[in-house]
Parts: C-alpha cells; structure tokens; sequence
C-alpha cells in the first residue's frame, strides 16, 4: 500500500484576547519566562497580570545575530527556565526559536557560526517533521505581526554581517502557536495587506516549479490562495475586525502546517532570495522589495526563462488569483502588477547603480553560484532583474505589458 503522510509538531490555538487564558492551561512549569520585543513591554504586563510567575526578558527589535543567540541561550540558561513565551513580530520569534534550540542541542550554534559567512542557507540536521520535539523548555509562540508564519515555520531568519541567512530545520518548529487577534489591532492597514500578500505568495510561489508529488497539494494552495485574496479585498475595503485580522493570521500559519507546500520543490519561490538582498541593501521591508521584484521575475518565467519557474504552473496558479479577483488581468504580469496597485502596497523608489551593483553581487554570493536557489542565474541576469525592478512606474501608472 502506498500512502501519503504530512505531520507537524506545533499545535495551533486561536481566538481574540486569548493569550494569558491559553498560557495558563499550558503546563509552563516552575520558572517561565516571556520573551517580549522592548516595543511591546507594556503588553507584556497584561499577560503577566494573570500568570504571577511568569518572568519577562526584552529584547532588541534588531537583534545581532549569533551573539544575540548565544546572550538569550545564557540567560535562560541562568534562570533555569522550564518554558519560553515568544512575544512578538517574525524577527523576535525567529530568536527566540534559535535559542531554544541552542539551549536543546549544543551544536546549533558553532554550526551557525561556521556556516553563516558562506551560504545564504543554513540547513540544519536532518530530522523527520514526526520525530520528537527538541528536549528543553516548552517553546510557545504568539505572534503580533500576520504573514511571516514565524510561530510555526521550519525556518528562522538569522542576521549575519554578510546578509539574513534563512535557517532551515523541523526542530525549529515550536510546541505551541498562539493566534491571538487582540495583538494585531493597532497593526496599520497597509503591514496588514503585506501580510497578505507574503502569505499568498509562500503558496503560489512554491507551486511554480513542476508539478507536486502530492496531487492534494495543489487542492490545499487553491483554498489558501482564495481565502487570502478575499482577506486582501476585505482589508482593502477598511474591514480589519478581529474577525479578518484572525483569519488572516490563521491561514499564514497554515501555508506552514498545511499540505499545501507538502511535496513542493524546496526553492522554487525565487522572488523571495532576490526580495531579501534588495530589501537589505534599500533598507526598505521585504515585501516592499516584493512587490518591485514579483512583475520582473513573473515576466521571465511567462517569457520561458525556466531558471525561475514554469510558464504553465504560473498561468495555473494566477487562475487561483482570480478566482476571488476576475476583474484583475488574465495575464500573470500584469495582474500581479494590477494587485499590487489595487492593494496600494508600497514599492520603493529607484536608486544609484552602485546600491544595484552591491545588492547583485549579494545575491550571487549568497544564493547563487553552485547553490540551488539561485544557481545558473548569472551576475548580469540579476543585476538587469534588480534594474527592471527599481524602474517602477508611479502609482497612477495602468498596468500594459511588460517588454
């Protein structure tokens, strides 16, 4: 009998105001500690309010990489913590998921330093998405921000001085997610609408190489996709209720719990390598670079550029698009461009040769090469992609095809 099997370790429980109720059901043990970002201190002591034993430790919104990993593992070390809370936005989570697992497995964090200065990618031992949990504290993550998937990715963002490195490995997987819509509230409409969209674009980006070895996969990506668009639409039209707020977050958590990526090529989502140089060099948000990169790297896969996709799954996957939005262009280009005006998502500004220049050679030397992500697309293929993608129209510009 050959059957198909996807299993995640995080348990997911959600709803609005929920956070302190749900903490205090949860076995945290003697000596739990909440890990806020400094920004969101204040909030920290509504949770606290409920759950007297529960010790708070602030950390940085911009955190230094593997120093900050190693100073968070000694501390909770110190306190002898029986549970870590993440509080927070992707960035704070992807820490306190870090440290966790350097507290759990002492070789995470010489491998992260040995690895970081080379690759783009760090993959960390191989274990199955069934095998145990790390040993060490219960790990619960509540997240503050929509889209990122953080508190129940596989991965973790790592700054490093050569660039973010993308860390890779189911032992990242926390115990426990909270959805809490309470925490996004005073979120404004458009980090919202970006969370949207980088959820969408985890589905439909996945899907563009071959097809999946999991027929189901596609059924999964096609209700993610059409329940996101309609939360994109909704948000465009000033509802952001608890209601939507929770959705949205709920069906970013799921693009990593799901199937809908199960059985996927493992870098197929190429906007996404070339998103994160761009976005470092311009000091500007990922999904902003997104939103500038997503039309130059759609037009070379509908061009028949296989290096960045299949031009059938790309046609297949915008039909998903449109199934919620069939006002938007048939045509994949000019409809993600099309999208990206409609949600009014920022995009930034063109710049100097030089930042085009150092943003393209970061690429190379962190995805591209003999790596898979980038590999086989040349110096001059991104640095004409960065380019094309800087020399964005204004925003009253109607959409035409791009030549």
């Amino acid at each position: 009998m050959i059957f198909d099997r996807w299993a995640c370790r995080t348990e997911v429980r959600a709803g609005h105001g929920v956070t302190a109720a749900v903490l205090a059901r949860l076995p945290l043990g003697r000596r739990p500690v909440l890990v806020v970002d400094e920004v969101l201190a204040e909030r920290a002591h509504g949770v606290r309010r409920d759950l007297a034993s529960l010790h708070v430790e602030t950390v940085p919104s911009t955190w230094s990489g593997t120093d900050s990993v190693a100073a968070l593992t000694e501390r909770m070390a110190a306190l002898r913590c029986t549970a870590v809370v993440g509080l927070g936005g992707g960035s704070t989570l992807d820490l306190v998921k870090l440290a966790c697992l350097a507290a759990a497995d002492p070789r995470t964090l010489p491998l992260l330093r040995a690895r970081s200065p080379r690759s783009g990618l760090i993959l960390l031992p191989s274990v199955p998405p069934s095998a145990p949990a790390p040993t060490g504290p219960l790990r619960v993550l509540v997240p503050t921000t929509v889209g990122t998937g953080a508190e129940a990715s596989a991965v973790a963002c790592l700054p490093s001085p050569q660039g973010k490195r993308l860390v890779s490995g189911e032992q990242l997987r926390p115990d426990i997610a909270v959805l809490d819509s309470a925490h996004t509230k005073t979120l404004p409409r458009e980090l919202l609408a970006e969370g949207v969209l980088e959820a969408l674009l985890r589905v439909v980006g996945s899907a563009l190489g071959e097809e999946p070895g999991l027929p189901h996969a596609d059924d999964a990506a096609v209700g993610l996709v059409v329940r996101l668009a309609e939360a994109g639409e909704r948000l465009l039209n000033g509802d952001a209720t608890a209601e939507v707020r929770l959705t949205t977050a709920w069906l970013s958590t799921t693009t990593h719990t799901g199937w809908a990526l199960a059985g996927r090529p493992p870098y197929a989502a190429k906007h996404w390598y070339l998103a994160n140089e761009l976005s470092t060099v311009l000091g500007v948000r990922k999904m902003t670079a997104t939103a500038a990169i997503l039309p130059a790297v759609w037009q070379r896969i509908r061009d028949g550029d296989r290096r960045f996709g299949d031009a059938r799954r790309l046609r297949i996957v915008w039909s998903w698009v449109r199934t919620t939005l069939p006002d938007l262009p048939i045509d994949p280009v000019e409809g993600i461009t099309a999208l990206v005006l409609r949600w009014r998502l920022e995009t930034p500004s063109p710049t100097t040769a030089a930042v085009l220049d150092r943003a393209t050679r970061r690429a190379v030397a962190s995805w591209g090469g003999r790596l898979p992500m980038l590999g086989g697309v040349s110096h001059a293929d991104i640095r004409s992609l960065f380019a094309q993608a800087l020399c964005m129209p204004s925003p009253d510009w109607e959409p035409e095809r791009l030549t």
